[in-house]
């Protein structure tokens, strides 16, 4: 009986270290400037130093799972991969994925795009339902835009090849992330050829930039510690220096 007991009390004691030891699996799909490859192919930016300094806060090694939006929302859904950073919240999404708090910065504007020798005015709302908008795979934008069936919109695996359509003329107007979409309309493929219009939507969800943990991972029996250590990166300031980086 007492050896009973021993083995009892070491395997009790064992446990967490069996849970540190397992790898978490980041969803990574690119996002520029936040989330990006390096010269070297390497994960590299602000969101992706988020996550890189939560894993070594959680003693957790840190394997990165690439994939395009869509697919990584479907390793999410089916538990392959454990976290996501900078996706939005929606109903759907709410199904399989747990949105933790705190969440890290504020969201930021949508904006929209078209050719420089365009001459329509796109200032309101309504100037949209003319045209085809070019949107990214996968992404939400905002509830109103997203279920508005006046709006033909074109598909893009992402905004970089979105970008491309419409200096291309195959869509007439692109929606995208205003830091996103100034980093991308500055490169020398889009300067002189893509201008911002005048249209702003508001994000609707202002705390929207926050880390999602899928419900099937088995790291979600883990969701109060890995909140605690994103708690403590906001708490004392490291989430913040972090984003300063890219002026977000």
């Amino acid at each position: 009986m007492k050896k009973l007991i021993v083995l009892l009390l070491c395997c009790l004691a064992f446990e967490p270290a069996l849970a540190d030891a397992r790898e978490l699996v980041f969803a990574y799909n690119v996002f520029e400037p936040w989330k990006r490859l390096d010269a070297q192919g390497r994960p590299a930016g602000p969101y992706t130093e988020i996550v890189r300094e939560l894993a070594r806060r959680l003693g957790l090694p840190l394997r990165y799972l690439h994939c395009p939006l869509s697919r990584c929302l479907a390793t999410m859904q089916q538990g392959r991969a454990d976290l996501m950073i900078g996706v939005r919240p929606t109903a759907e999404r709410a199904r399989y994925l747990d949105f933790l708090e705190p969440p890290f910065a504020n969201g930021d504007h949508l904006a929209f795009y078209q050719r420089r020798d365009d001459a329509r005015v796109i200032a309101r709302y309504e100037d949209l339902l003319p045209l085809t908008v070019g949107v990214a795979e996968g992404v939400s934008y905002l509830p109103r835009f997203d279920r508005d069936a006046r709006i033909r919109r074109e598909a893009s695996p992402g905004m970089e090849s979105g970008f491309r359509k419409l200096a291309a003329g195959r869509v007439d107007a692109l929606i995208v992330n205003a830091r996103q979409g100034a980093l991308l309309a500055s490169r020398p493929e889009f300067a002189g050829r893509v201008r911002r219009a005048a249209l702003t939507l508001d994000d609707s969800h202002p705390n929207r930039l926050a880390l999602a943990l899928a419900r099937r991972s088995p790291l979600h029996a883990q969701r109060a510690r890995i909140e605690q250590a994103l708690r403590a990166m906001v708490a004392d300031g490291t989430a913040a220096r972090i984003l300063a980086v890219s002026g977000r």
